[in-house]
């Protein structure tokens, strides 16, 4: 069984293994879990694929709440009951015999 280390930015990310019609590659770092077990033609266009995913800015999927202005359809502002104390049944301490 050969392998062949892909690395991004000087640290090993995920490995090539040969297979009769091309090359799995295997993730090593949840950074690139998404082309984990996917088959690539040849080396080359794995390390494409690294490159590409690991270059793209970090998405966020919200922005920050800060800038989070309702709308119609949301929830308002009385419906949020933080509660920061809640109340916490005593538990039976009760002995039996």
């Amino acid at each position: 069984m050969q392998k062949q280390v892909i690395e991004f930015g000087g640290e090993a990310v995920g490995a090539l293994m040969r297979e009769d019609n091309g090359f799995r590659f295997l993730a090593v770092k949840f950074s690139v879990w998404g082309l984990d077990g996917r088959l690539f033609s040849n080396p080359s266009e794995a390390k494409r694929a690294v490159k590409a995913l690991l270059s793209k800015p970090a998405a966020r999927s919200m922005p920050p709440a800060s800038f989070w202005v309702p709308g119609d359809g949301d929830p308002s502002s009385s419906q949020f009951q933080w509660n920061a104390v809640s109340s916490v049944p005593a538990r039976n301490t009760e002995n039996r015999v």
